[in-house]
């Protein structure tokens, strides 16, 4: 059913993204071009209006079907001709050569392939933990209640949520996998934009322009935890796509200075820091970005008044966000910035937990100093580790392997080039000094992969020669082995999760949960074995709150924070057993290693304290080493 219902979404995308596009009347210089843009703001405006019903109360599990009747109805003259449309949306055709030719039905062999495993991956129940936590857990929150409210125990949900606006949209279908494979179509346009951009933008000077071109998603997709994250219903790839049509709009309105492009990329921008806060930096870009176009003119007041119009409509992206924080908390900024505005008394988070919590995004990666910087590519590729401090994330070996091939692009004089390679230069030493999570690094390798493969076909133009020749035959033989070493990674990650025993029916939802969460049979159980009123208090769960189908209590990252205060004001048994009652919980989940294991939180008195409490206070219901659920004893 989801593989149905997702062509009709996109063509709703595209539909709604023609509409407004026709609003501006702009000039495509491809079909394919229009395709691609209108689909991904058609997307967005999903997003804008979602928000809108999310605000008044609106969203019911009829809400999707009803958005795209209203959508094909405004577009009924439209629909008809949709299907000759198609046909033009194909990149341009390029000459045959033989050696094209085999690089193209290898990387169409590797993009078809790691397409597949992504869908299928996608269509299977969600498993990765930041989609089970927020990405997922709010917009089905907000559904259960037709719209936003408030939950103070995930300081994720006081986030920008643009792309988790698209995932609740989806979710009024009725099926669990339409928010994954709505992430994958996004990276879809968004390796379908950089082929496309590689041959119309960077190409048009080599002999054989779009030769390459397949070779840029091959790099970016091949990564193997950007692979895995664009079918996990994560926002990471969307955001890596709103960035470079960001730097798409702005290439095309750089030469065309076209209202309409400057339009498109205020808006991607925008889009981008509604995904992300991360992508602030973007913000400071775009506007260098207009002062280095305008200059030709010399014209002050022209520039004041893009930017002026530029930073309008990112504040109208942003406002819903910050008003709907502003109510809450009393601060629009909340999380962050809480030392100064407050907020602390009305979610579960605070200034000092904000300030740990950059403490320890920091800590993960190889080093912040200089030579750390000149150590990343070599670090990246043979240290990086999923789910560890190191750089949480595979990233293979085909990007190392071709950074020598940068040394064809010393001294260009071409500003797209130059424009790139700033770019991608900035957001790199920014995730080097904040972020150093490969997932992070998705914006920066869609521009890398770009000036990656220009500097490889700029030094494959040199003239021929006995040793160019051989270089000539090597390089592609040497990437090729390294992508299939990545994809090598990536089957092992997808047969380690094995989504087609669940799409076959050899497992059921709740065994394909089980073997890929651990944490899962105790969530079963707490959803099958608790009255629909019973409220739980997770220590150390993982916050899963997509699993749960009872009201909980959680500490965002810092899971024992609620329970330590606790037992710093009250430890005895019947002091506890109070200040949980005033909590509202009435049933505990923990780990027991994270409470009396070795590396435990908890001190050694702490511990035997919350034991004394469980064996007062507190009954087992549920549970297997190392996970418990316990309920309170009524007085």
């Amino acid at each position: 059913m989801s593989l149905l219902i997702l062509p009709l979404i996109f063509t709703g995308f595209y539909l709604l993204g023609d509409r407004v596009v026709g609003l501006l009347r702009p000039v495509f210089a491809t079909p394919f071009e229009s395709f691609l843009i209108k689909t991904t703001l058609g997307l967005v405006a999903i997003s804008l209006t979602t928000t809108g019903l999310a605000f008044l109360g609106g969203i019911y599990p009829a809400t999707g079907w009803v958005l795209l009747g209203l959508i094909a109805l405004a577009s009924w003259e439209k629909i008809g001709a949709l299907a000759r449309q198609a046909m033009a949306w194909r990149p341009a055709a390029t000459p045959p050569d033989s050696e094209k030719a085999h690089c193209r039905v290898f990387n169409g062999s590797v993009l078809a392939l790691l397409g597949l495993l992504a869908l299928i991956l996608a269509l299977a129940p969600p498993i990765r933990t930041d989609a089970l936590v927020y990405h997922l857990a709010i917009p089905k929150a907000y559904l259960e209640h037709h719209g936003f409210i408030n939950l103070p125990n995930n300081m994720y949900s006081f986030f920008p949520l643009l792309m988790e606006m698209v995932f609740l949209f989806a979710m009024t279908f009725g099926s669990e996998a339409l928010p994954a494979l709505v992430g994958l179509g996004m990276a879809g346009l968004l390796l379908a934009a950089l082929a496309h951009y590689y041959q119309v933008g960077l190409a048009q000077g080599f002999a054989q322009p779009g030769r390459y071109r397949l070779w840029v998603p091959v790099l970016f997709f091949s990564v193997p935890t950007f692979w895995e994250v664009s079918a996990s219903a994560y926002v990471d790839i969307a955001l890596a796509g709103f960035i470079f049509f960001t730097f798409y709009a702005w290439d095309r309105w750089r030469l065309t200075r076209a209202r309409s492009w400057f339009l498109f990329m205020a808006v991607f921008a925008a889009s981008a820091w509604a995904t992300k806060l991360t992508a602030f930096i973007l913000i400071p870009l775009v506007v260098l970005g207009i002062a280095w176009v305008e200059r030709q003119d010399n014209d002050a007041r022209s520039t004041a008044t893009k930017i002026l119009a530029f930073g309008g409509i990112v504040l109208c992206f942003m406002a819903p966000w910050w008003a709907r924080n502003f109510f809450i908390a009393g601060n629009p900024f909340v999380p962050l910035f809480m030392q100064v505005l407050g907020g602390a008394d009305q979610i579960n988070w605070d200034a000092e937990r904000m300030m740990m919590m950059d403490q320890y995004v920091k800590s993960f990666g190889m080093g912040r100093g200089l030579l750390d910087f000149l150590r990343l590519p070599y670090n990246l590729t043979f240290h990086s580790q999923p789910h560890s401090l190191r750089f949480d994330g595979t990233l293979g070996g085909v990007t190392l392997l071709l950074l020598p091939a940068l040394w064809g692009l010393w001294k260009t004089r071409s500003p797209v080039i130059r424009a790139l390679g700033a770019a991608c230069a900035v957001l790199m030493v920014f995730w080097f000094i904040y972020f150093q999570y490969i997932r992070f690094l998705a914006p920066v390798w869609t521009l890398l992969a770009l000036l990656l493969v220009t500097g490889w076909e700029r030094l494959m133009q040199h003239p021929k020669g006995a040793a160019v020749a051989g270089w000539r035959k090597a390089v592609p033989f040497l990437v090729a082995t390294a992508v299939i070493y990545n994809l090598s990674v990536i089957a092992d990650t997808w047969s380690h999760k094995d989504p087609l025993k669940y799409l076959t029916g050899q497992e059921t939802r709740d065994q394909y949960l089980s073997r890929n969460v651990p944490r899962y049979p105790l969530y079963a159980a707490m959803n099958n074995q608790l009255a629909p009123d019973a409220k739980v208090f997770f220590v150390y769960m993982r916050n899963l709150g997509y699993l749960a189908e009872r009201d909980f209590i959680s500490d965002s990252v810092f899971e024992a924070h609620t329970l330590q205060k606790m037992l710093r004001q009250d430890s005895s048994p019947d002091g506890l057993h109070e200040q949980m009652k005033r909590l509202g919980a009435t049933h505990i989940m923990f780990d027991f290693n994270f409470i009396f294991g070795p590396d435990a939180a908890f001190s050694q008195e702490e511990r035997v304290a919350f034991k004394d409490f469980l064996n007062t206070h507190a009954r087992r219901v549920a549970g297997e080493n190392p996970f418990f659920l316990y309920a309170f004893v009524v007085d």
